[in-house]
């Protein structure tokens, strides 16, 4: 019988199931279905918005389909909810299972892989973008121009971003700004892409775009299967490097990729994926400083937090100073 897990004690039986797969429970998940037989969980399968996560089946059960059957299932209540798209990670031994379930593949290690089904596809969302950069850079066909490009947080933007932007720009006919779509930290997506337009609307051959949900988000990429958060770790960068090289830097036109030096030890393995996928495509420049000091957006959040806003505001660009203020003051007040 096929249920949906509710209660701790279904929850129970399914991590049980998934430790026996060598797998683990993920944190955050939207939903989880199941098989059961004998009061014993078979087979079940999570997602986590339209990532789909945990699929495990009883070795006992290999031939029975269920896995097909739990896909299906999970597809259907996405369905339900006005959700076309869908996406897995997985471990690339499952790349021909998920392949015969009509899922395309988008990239794989030698250890996982993400494929994608369903509609609107990458392809989709990268038409989207050409058209975007038809419009507000009157360019029909980025194939007959060179192109730049950054992926940015910017969480706020900083001195550091705006130079780093204005002097990767001076060296293409037109250069992407990406800003990353994820919402995890002090400011929201909204919020940070609208500083970045303003400090950037003095460079006419720059456009700002949404990074899209394939610049694999840290959020959504799995742990189950991987043992270790290092192994995590190595596995996002790769894939995410590969995306970006794949799709959207051939399907734009990107040249090169520019990227600000990093001091915390993830982000530092981040760019070294990005130098081993992308090679002589992407550059890492210093960070820009100010009296001395390395400007970064954790500086400015940390005068945020302190309410030393004027002090915040002599690191970021003059052309977000009037949106920031009092942006700065609402995160301060709901951080007390």
């Amino acid at each position: 019988m096929l249920k949906q897990a509710i209660d701790k004690s279904e929850f129970i039986k399914i991590k049980a199931l998934l430790a026996k797969n060598g797998l683990t429970m993920e944190p955050n998940l939207t939903e989880t279905l199941y098989i059961e037989e004998n009061d014993e969980v078979i087979a079940t399968i999570s997602r986590e918005q339209n990532i789909l996560k945990c699929l495990a089946v009883d070795e006992r059960y290999q031939n029975e389909n269920y896995a097909s059957r739990l896909v299906t299932e999970m597809i259907n209540s996405l369905a339900n909810q006005h959700i076309y798209n869908y996406r897995v990670f997985t471990p690339t031994k499952n790349i021909r299972l998920f392949e015969s379930m009509n899922f395309r593949l988008l990239a794989s290690t030698a250890n996982v892989a993400i494929l994608e089904g369903g509609h609107p596809s990458i392809e989709d969302e990268i038409e989207k973008m050409k058209v975007q950069i038809k419009y507000k850079l009157g360019i029909a066909n980025p194939k007959n121009y060179n192109i730049g490009c950054m992926v940015v947080n910017c969480n706020p933007i900083t001195l550091g971003h705006l130079q780093l932007i204005e002097s990767s720009a001076k060296k293409h006919h037109y250069f992407i700004v990406f800003v990353v779509e994820e919402d995890y930290s002090l400011f929201s997506f909204p919020e940070r892409f609208s500083m970045v337009f303003l400090a950037v609307a003095h460079l006419g051959n720059v456009i700002v775009l949404p990074s899209s949900k394939y610049m694999v988000s840290t959020l959504t990429f799995p742990t189950y299967f991987l043992k270790t958060k290092e192994e995590r770790n190595r596995e996002y960068t790769l894939l995410d490097a590969l995306l970006f090289k794949n799709y959207f830097m051939k399907e734009l036109n990107i040249s090169h990729r520019y990227l600000g030096t990093e001091t915390d030890p993830v982000m530092v393995e981040y760019n070294n994926a990005l130098k081993e996928v992308l090679q002589d495509q992407v550059t890492i420049s210093p960070r820009f400083e100010k009296n001395g000091k390395p400007i970064s957006a954790t500086t400015v959040r940390k005068l945020i937090l302190e309410n030393k806003i004027e002090e915040a505001l002599e690191l970021v660009p003059r052309s977000i100073a009037s949106i920031l203020k009092p942006l700065a003051r609402q995160k301060y007040e709901i951080n007390q």
